[in-house]
């Protein structure tokens, strides 16, 4: 079994089984290719906003109202997406999954000091996302007056059905090229774990290192 190898013999290795590392490449890209388009469900992504504002959104907003409204911020991004909030919006659209499956398909963050709560929502059907989104925006802009004790959301933008809906993932142009990285990569394993665990001597250098003798000369074979 070897420890090394050096550079001819690295490009001696990568030459020999140049047809395997190319081969499993080719397969690691059709194995992604048949994942990304047959197996794999495509999942569309849709989004609505909301605004906090201290007051009422018909009232002018001061300084203060606008920096009391940004430490909110994260308060609110908890309601909207706490169980409560959420299985008034499943039983509202007569959604029979898992709480916790389906709260893993509600994304809402904001952007530092900005009063905007976004929500993303991802599904298998792109309808199914829009109602999804915007009922959320709906169920939590009606309890927070209850929660908070103040009516201070409104909902900046209701999320809407694209006539030709693209879905997020998967996407084919990172999948099939991520396959035959991967396809490339066991091809090399392969090829340099064959080289290591190959006991064989096959050239007057091996034999010299192996032999620790010099090598006086060498008989030439002829096929």
């Amino acid at each position: 079994m070897r420890e090394t190898l050096n550079f001819e013999e690295v490009l001696k290795v990568l030459k020999d089984n140049l047809k395997w590392i190319i081969g499993l490449s080719l397969l690691g890209a059709l194995v992604a290719t048949l994942l990304t388009f047959f197996l794999l469900e495509p999942k569309y992504e849709e989004s609505t906003q909301v605004i906090v504002s201290q007051n009422e959104i018909s009232k002018t907003f001061t300084q203060q109202d606008i920096q009391a409204s940004l430490q909110l911020i994260n308060t609110y991004s908890e309601i909207m997406q706490s169980p409560s909030i959420i299985e008034e919006v499943m039983r509202n659209l007569n959604i029979k999954e898992d709480l916790e499956d389906f709260s893993k398909k509600i994304e809402v963050s904001h952007s530092n000091e900005s009063q905007v709560l976004n929500v993303f929502v991802r599904d298998e059907d792109p309808k199914q996302a829009v109602a999804i989104a915007n009922e959320i925006a709906s169920v939590f802009q009606k309890r927070i007056p209850d929660i908070m004790n103040v009516d201070n959301v409104s909902i900046l933008a209701k999320a809407e059905l694209d006539k030709k809906p693209q879905p997020v993932s998967p996407i084919p142009a990172i999948n099939i090229p991520i396959g035959l990285i991967l396809g490339a990569l066991i091809g090399l394993a392969i090829a340099f774990l064959r080289a290591f665990l190959d006991k064989r001597v096959q050239t007057e250098e091996e034999v010299s290192r192996v032999l620790d003798i010099p090598v006086i000369g060498s008989v030439a074979h002829f096929k």
